[in-house]
């Protein structure tokens, strides 16, 4: 990276070579001689591409074989394009986090999270249990759905300002949760 070395004082130049490094374009500023002088690293699992999702094409993507709750985390977080990602037990309990996880983690988040679903569960029994919750705070969003494995018990997914949490991902998390389920536990 020694060809992009620039004085910290030149803000339109830097702000040009962050804009590049985060893969948001060039921006204004000059720029190498069209060869990147980085490495971009692609995600283990990439996540839908929009197209798929707005034309209702049902996504096939392969299953992985994750044995740890902070790497299913990880792959969901990519998926739907989230800053964080936990998991919530059917009893409240935070069981796993990953991404940008605040110092007192999400122990407080996940049990009024899971406290809410079963509460909006009993407003009107006849129409089901709540499947998924999106809630949009002044300056964070907070979506999650629950996920039933292993004799219908509810596990609770949830993430934080996720751009991409659709039915279509939803149903691609819970589909990997199910195959990973009986190892993660």
């Amino acid at each position: 990276m020694t060809t992009n070395t620039v004085g910290s004082s030149d803000v339109d130049i830097a702000r040009a070579l962050s804009r590049r490094l985060s893969g948001l374009g060039s921006g204004p500023g000059p720029t190498a001689s069209g060869a990147q002088p980085y490495l971009r690293f692609t995600p283990s699992a990439a996540p839908v591409p929009p197209a798929a999702e707005t034309r209702g094409e049902p996504v096939a993507a392969e299953l992985n074989d994750f044995t740890r709750w902070d790497e299913f985390l990880e792959w969901s977080l990519n998926t739907v394009r989230s800053s964080a990602a936990f998991a919530v037990d059917p009893q409240g309990f935070v069981i796993g986090s990953s991404g940008n996880v605040p110092e007192d983690g999400f122990e407080g988040t996940g049990a009024e999270l899971s406290y809410v679903m079963s509460q909006a569960d009993v407003m009107n029994p006849e129409m089901g249990s709540l499947r998924s919750i999106a809630l949009e705070f002044a300056n964070r969003r907070l979506s999650g759905f629950r996920s039933e494995v292993a004799g219908g018990e509810g596990f609770v997914v949830a993430f934080i300002d996720a751009e991409g949490f659709n039915k279509t991902t939803q149903e691609q998390i819970a589909r990997q949760l199910e195959h990973s389920f009986s190892v993660l536990l």
